[in-house]
């Protein structure tokens, strides 16, 4: 929030630099005063300083650029794939100090209130910074009003697969032998989580309750259906990426009140309605033999679908 402000902030300066530069024309020089005179002037009333003009020009037009292809492309579905704009409008802010100092020369009566608010907003960025780390994949700010993460966005915005750690330590801290994980990813989860069962929040079976499950945040609502188990006891790991849920002891048959989905009400990672595309992977991973099978089947489909057309 407070970055955002100081970009609003920045343009606003730029806003006013423009205007009071506009109204206060530089007088006539004397044809006997030094060119390198006027020029240092010139040049001091710049936010860009002399020689970087091109470097200014690149930076705007490649964050033009880089926003226009995100917006752009239908597979841009994560803040991540932002990420090289975000750094570019930080980039961005690079002229401000100086924009401030020709305000302050020019004897506008809101210079020294516009630096006091970039401090403060500087200040507030890096402490923003600090009490984030090292959950910034989960990051929200205060215009999500408190509200769950997992339903404000999908797919990676929230877990990547990176809260694996936390879940072992989760598992430590309690001393669990076996834990319940329904993760976000194409990995094998016994890698960074032995203690670790494949598990998946929309089909539960019986012998489940009353046990610990750890469910992505993208699979709530997203990659699966599974609102039904924030119903229940649970704890946010790595800042919301990941929950822990403890089941109750006897889990609700599905399609009831408190319960799992029906099957007909199945959600998969990436939009898929037919099939998880998770297993399909994990099975790849354990079983490399059964990828050529399938690429065949899937080769033999797309030409079957091309001979209809």
């Amino acid at each position: 929030m407070a970055f955002m402000l100081l970009l609003l902030l920045a343009i606003a300066v730029a806003i006013i630099l423009k205007r009071r530069s506009g109204r206060q024309l530089p007088a006539p020089v004397a044809p006997a005063a030094s060119d390198s005179a006027s020029f240092e002037s010139a040049n001091s009333d710049s936010a860009i300083p002399a020689g970087m003009e091109m470097h200014w020009r690149a930076l705007w037009v490649s964050l033009v650029v880089f926003v226009i292809v995100c917006m752009m492309n239908r597979l841009d579905i994560s803040i991540r794939h932002f990420s090289i704009a975000l750094a570019l409008l930080v980039l961005m802010l690079a002229p401000l100090p100086r924009m401030l100092a020709i305000l302050r020369r020019s004897n506008f009566s809101g210079a020294g209130a516009a630096q006091c608010a970039t401090i403060a907003l500087a200040v507030a960025s890096l402490v923003t910074a600090v009490w984030g780390y090292p959950n910034y994949f989960p990051f929200f700010n205060v215009l999500s009003r408190g509200k769950p993460k997992y339903l404000l966005v999908n797919d990676s915005n929230l877990d990547w697969n990176h809260a694996m750690p936390k879940v072992e330590e989760f598992v430590q801290r309690r001393g669990l032998k076996q834990i319940l994980l329904d993760d976000y990813s194409f990995s094998e989860v016994t890698a960074y989580v032995p203690e670790a069962q494949v598990w998946s929040c929309q089909d539960p079976s019986a012998a489940d309750g009353g046990r610990w499950a750890v469910v992505s945040a993208s699979s709530i609502v997203d990659g699966h259906n599974c609102l039904w188990l924030m119903k229940y006891p649970h704890e946010a790991l790595a800042g919301g990426s990941m929950y822990a849920i403890q089941l109750p002891p006897v889990i609700p048959a599905a399609g009831t009140p408190g319960g799992p989905p029906v099957a007909a009400d199945y959600r998969y990672m990436g939009g898929v309605t037919t099939f998880d595309t998770r297993t399909m992977f994990l099975n790849f991973i354990l079983d490399p033999q059964q990828l050529p099978p399938f690429m065949d089947k899937m080769q033999a489909q797309y030409e079957a679908q091309k001979k209809k057309k």
